[in-house]
């Protein structure tokens, strides 16, 4: 027997926090994505240090290019990307690469990497708030579905 009123706020519950991820989203998007990264480098660009990143995942635990949204570079037509330690979501960065994805089959990316590049602080935000929106927004509505049929 369902109980009363609970109903209807699981609903209210899982509709508010899908529209705060959703929000979340929308504000990584359009202010920071867009606003706060540099969009264009001039060139000619830095000279890039040669390096090698460990890149693979095992069932989502590993280490993954994340990012890639900034700071193209026509020299090159690459962009920033964040080597990032991940478990299904990114969790520690430990790297800023100057990277262009050449290729991608199945669940496997491929990637031409020119060297390091410099960190910059709202890049690496941007790439949480979108892997915590996309997560978050992914569970709210789970649980939306799941009140309806309670």
């Amino acid at each position: 027997m369902p109980r009363p009123n609970s109903y209807n706020m699981d609903t209210v519950y899982s509709l508010i926090f899908l529209a705060i991820f959703v929000g979340l989203w929308f504000f990584n998007s359009k202010v920071i994505i867009q606003r706060m990264i540099e969009p264009i480098r001039q060139w000619p660009y830095t000279k890039f240090e040669k390096c090698n990143p460990t890149l693979g995942t095992i069932n989502g635990i590993g280490f993954s290019l994340c990012g890639g949204w900034g700071r193209y570079d026509p020299g090159t037509n690459s962009s920033a990307y964040y080597h990032f330690f991940s478990f299904i979501i990114p969790l520690i960065p430990l790297g800023c690469y100057r990277a262009t994805q050449i290729g991608e089959s199945g669940n496997s990316t491929e990637y031409q990497i020119f060297g390091h590049d410099k960190w910059k602080f709202w890049e690496v935000i941007a790439v949480y708030i979108s892997s915590i929106s996309w997560v978050g927004g992914f569970f709210s509505f789970i649980f939306f579905v799941f009140s309806l049929f309670d």
